[in-house]
């Protein structure tokens, strides 16, 4: 029987061995691009490489699927790692400081492992199914119920709405003129961690990959938070699709944009 106590200490030691690469290496000036404001650079490649090596080696017969080279597109198994190495390209490319490793480990289909670490303060967001969440080993909460008003929410803008301008403006200007304000960082996997640690009361992006949110999805279910897609449904180990998560007052206005 697999300990996933032991799993998630050993990934976290190797994903912040990884993450030296976010400071040893030039992104800035190392990068190429896949698409419109879509960025890989080394980083993202070593961190990858690195990270596939060891992560095998925990679980026999497990895979990986990530987000470059040829991962993209393997299939999920009885366990499957799933990687971004840089969550948050394009503000590593800027020089930017927000970019994170977001690592899930899915068994049979359903997310079972989750653990996000931002590397340029040290903060490593974790969780196992059905024994919470964590903040550097400290119990995290999505924060309370409040008038919609009071909310801070993050709003996620990525490539995959850039055909979609006029709709994606007047989402924003509905969360800014009735919340408290907007926030955009442009890590999808940092800011659900935020909303599962009460930073944000929720968060919302409906143009994400598998890679993008299985981690942070289990962290904020296990902080007491909600997580759906963008059409009202419980978010499982969809592809593709979008996000909608943080307490559920937050979320429950925010479905106004579910389609």
């Amino acid at each position: 029987m697999i300990n996933y106590e032991d799993i998630l200490s050993e990934s976290e030691r190797l994903i912040k061995k990884a993450s030296k690469f976010f400071f040893d290496l030039d992104p800035e000036n190392n990068f190429e691009m896949k698409g419109r404001n879509d960025f890989v650079t080394e980083v993202d490649f070593k961190v990858q490489e690195v990270l596939e090596g060891e992560l095998l080696k925990l679980i026999e017969g497990s895979n990986l699927l990530a987000e470059e080279k040829d991962k993209s597109s393997a299939e999920i198994r009885d366990y499957t790692w799933v990687l971004d190495p840089v969550d948050g390209t394009t503000n590593l490319v800027h020089g930017f400081d927000h970019s994170v490793i977001s690592l899930a480990l899915i068994e049979k289909s359903e997310v079972v492992l989750g653990a996000v670490y931002d590397p340029y303060r040290d903060e490593f967001f974790s969780a196992i199914k059905d024994e919470g969440a964590k903040l550097n080993g400290q119990g995290i909460r999505v924060s309370c119920d409040k008038n919609f008003s009071d909310t801070l929410i993050g709003v996620g803008t990525g490539g995959g709405r850039l055909g979609r301008v006029d709709e994606t403006f007047e989402m924003m200007r509905y969360i800014y003129e009735n919340s408290n304000g907007i926030r955009r960082i442009g890590s999808a996997a940092l800011e659900m961690c935020y909303a599962a640690c009460g930073r944000y009361d929720a968060f919302i992006d409906d143009a994400l990959n598998l890679w993008d949110y299985a981690a942070g999805s289990l962290i904020v279910r296990e902080a007491g938070g909600i997580v759906i897609n963008m059409h009202g449904d419980e978010v499982r180990c969809e592809r593709h699709g979008g996000i909608i998560c943080g307490n559920k007052n937050a979320v429950e206005k925010l479905k106004r944009f579910i389609y």
